[in-house]
């Protein structure tokens, strides 16, 4: 007898070590599958993590991610003493609720109560399958390995976001922002006890379209809430009068090509959060879209908002109707590579500022440029005299701005911007910058163009927009400040000082902060620019046909810069400190050196004089081997012309000693080479070479 006991014990413990290892083995071979839970929507926020977009899964579903942290406390509560009371103590099943549901079947013949825990639900939900004895048992099992993989809030967060709410909605984010149009951080008694019912059965309780069923089913909800002394008589009362949702709100849809661009950018992630204000940013779309409406179906406009101090971006808008497909609405315009028009100028003019070539009181003439090729007009065909540097560009003159550049000199310009990070795009390869820069003969995008213009109403930086809400901003490409204090002053002044759109006059001294503004109209009516500031935020506005064509009679006056009054009208912040009264010092008058333009008391010496600059080797057309070139290179010379030089092979500078009238030059390989030298007087000289293996 004892053998045979100790044999049955032997027989048993080997039983359950093969049970055992069978359950080891297939929880190795059949892990949790999460791909469900790791396929959600794409989320992008703005300011206090408020949506701004989200992009549906590759099934078309709204599944937004989840967690428990995120939602309001009372929801759990009501979830817990409506589905599962034991939820905390059992370890995925729940013996008493199977039996309970097991014998209410047997005595009814049909299932009165399903007896699944939230564990078995979330199994469910990983992996949906008919409801079957074989799947009961399966989702038993699940549950038991999920219990023991996961903590039961991880279990909870999967719950939150697997959820069925009814049609493509899945996960309590998604059910409150359509529903309620929040997120469920606040839920009220009714809301809560409805998000806790919906999953049962969510195509049959669909508030949007079966609104009695819902709140048949929400007051269920609440009376067995009511029963458990989870709520009291009184909310009882005050849950079962507040109205039921009537319809599924779409989801945001603001700041689309940013939300776009962004998400390109970082695949891998499931949420990107930017520094975009959600109010601001609905308020500027609402703005821009009847704006253009009367100025023609294929008209487009970009809007961006950028907060001086930290470079944030608070409102960024790149077409006037991102689903237009008249106006090319899905181009986010304010990345698009345009012609700036006079936008530049502001920045020519502080370049010679600082350079001190020039002061806002310097007189210069405006009149026809002679001796030179490129011979431009005013926009208004006429020539205005002698006046000032600063009225010049108040009033956007263009001879006066092209004789500065040629001054401070087109490349050197370009290459300043290109230091700071901000890059000049040519109208072809082979091109080398030059005077047709300062009326816009040049690539940017509105961007850029801000970036540029926030420089001037803050740190005097070059530092790139923040698009994203990242800890550590974004080192600037050039630490180096571009401009003076005293030149940034003076660029106020004067451009707080612009002639104002009709309808906006000039602030008086009480009246707080004044916005300095430069507009620019590009070749043909092609694009209308605004770009403006003030001590808290920069504006750029675009306006223009996406696909290049005329607008005809459409200038930066006229169109972009009404546009951005309305959006400063729309900013946030304190603007009642006075800026107006401090940026005056460029109505000072111009130290004796610099009463005059340099260059029109130079123009005979410059332009009429013979001793120009000239490539004195090598000769146009000479051919060398590049055999003979490899070790002491080529030696280029110029004679003439006014230092500092700037040397250039196919448009390309060379580093050199500009002071120096002779480089060493190696070339790369064989065929054929433009040589360029430019001096300071925007002087040019070139010859054609060609290099022989």
């Amino acid at each position: 007898m004892v053998k045979i006991g100790r044999n049955k014990w032997f027989a048993g413990c080997a039983f359950v070590t093969c049970l055992i290892t069978v359950v080891l083995i297939l929880n190795h071979l059949f892990p949790p599958n999460l791909e469900r839970l790791q396929n959600v929507s794409i989320v992008v926020e703005g300011k206090d993590n408020r949506v701004l977009r989200v992009f549906s899964t590759p099934e078309g579903l709204l599944r937004l991610e989840s967690k428990t942290q995120e939602i309001d406390p009372r929801y759990f509560e009501f979830l817990k003493s409506y589905e599962d009371k034991r939820y905390d103590s059992h370890w995925g099943v729940d013996p008493f609720a199977l039996i309970r549901a097991t014998w209410q079947w047997i005595a009814s013949g049909s299932i009165i109560s399903g007896g699944s825990t939230l564990t078995m639900q979330v199994a469910r939900l990983l992996e949906p399958r008919a409801r079957t004895i074989t799947s009961k048992l399966i989702e038993i099992a699940r549950s038991l390995q999920l219990e023991w993989y996961f903590t039961k809030q991880e279990i909870l967060d999967m719950y939150v976001t697997l959820a069925p709410f009814g049609g493509r909605l899945e996960g309590v984010n998604s059910a409150s922002l359509t529903y309620f149009q929040k997120k469920p951080e606040h839920l009220t008694i009714a809301e809560a006890a409805l998000l806790t019912v919906i999953p049962q059965s969510p195509s049959r309780l669909r508030p949007d379209r079966f609104p009695s069923r819902a709140k048949t089913a929400r007051k269920k909800v609440l009376k067995r809430l009511l029963q458990l002394g989870v709520i009291s008589p009184a909310q009882y009362k005050e849950a079962l009068a507040e109205p039921i949702p009537s319809l599924q709100h779409a989801m945001p849809m603001l700041a689309p090509h940013l939300s776009e661009r962004l998400i390109q950018a970082h695949p891998l992630k499931k949420k990107i959060t930017t520094p975009i204000d959600p109010l601001l940013q609905a308020q500027i779309q609402q703005l821009v879209q009847p704006y253009t409406k009367n100025m023609g179906v294929t008209v487009s406009a970009a809007v961006v908002v950028v907060e001086n101090q930290g470079r944030w971006v608070r409102a960024h808008v790149g077409s006037n109707n991102y689903i237009d497909h008249h106006s090319h609405g899905f181009v986010d315009m304010s990345q698009a590579v345009r012609s700036p028009g006079s936008t530049l100028k502001p920045l020519i003019y502080a370049l010679s500022f600082n350079d001190r070539q020039i002061h806002p009181q310097t007189l210069i003439w405006d009149q026809g440029l002679s001796g030179r090729a490129y011979r431009p007009s005013n926009f208004d065909r006429e020539e205005h005299g002698q006046v000032t540097i600063a009225d010049a560009l108040r009033f956007s003159l263009n001879i006066p701005a092209v004789k500065v550049l040629s001054l401070f000199g087109p490349i050197r310009f370009s290459e300043t911007l290109r230091e700071h990070g901000i890059t000049l795009r040519l109208p072809h390869e082979s091109a080398s910058p030059n005077l047709a820069i300062a009326l816009g003969g040049v690539g940017v995008t509105l961007e850029e163009l801000t970036s540029i213009y926030s420089a001037f109403a803050s740190d005097r930086k070059m530092c790139p927009l923040m698009f994203e809400r990242n800890d550590v901003p974004s080192l600037c490409e050039n630490e180096k400040k571009i401009i003076s204090v005293q030149t940034q002053d003076w660029i106020r002044g004067i451009l707080e000082n612009t002639p104002r759109p009709r309808g906006n006059s000039l602030p008086s001294v009480s009246q707080g902060d004044t916005i300095a503004f430069k507009t620019g109209t590009s070749y043909g009516f092609r694009d209308a620019w605004a770009i403006g500031f003030n001590a808290q935020y920069t504006v750029g506005v675009w306006i223009g046909d996406a696909t290049g064509r005329p607008v005809v009679g459409q200038t930066g006056l006229s169109a972009a810069a009404p546009l951005l009054f309305s959006v400063f009208e729309k900013l946030p912040g304190d603007v009642t400190q006075n800026y107006y009264a401090k940026h005056q010092a460029w109505k000072e008058a111009a130290p004796d050196v610099l009463q005059i333009f340099k260059g029109d008391q130079q123009v005979n010496k410059v332009y009429g004089s013979t001793n120009t600059l000239e490539i004195k080797y090598p000769l146009n057309g000479t051919t060398l081997l590049l055999s003979d070139l490899s070790t002491k290179g080529v030696l280029l010379q110029a004679i003439n012309g006014q230092r500092p030089l700037t040397w250039m092979v196919n448009g390309v500078p060379l580093v050199s000693n500009k002071w120096k009238r002779d480089v060493k030059w190696y070339p790369a390989g064989p065929g054929f080479y433009k040589i360029t030298v430019l001096d300071k007087n925007a002087v040019v000289n070139s010859r054609e070479i060609e290099i022989r293996e």
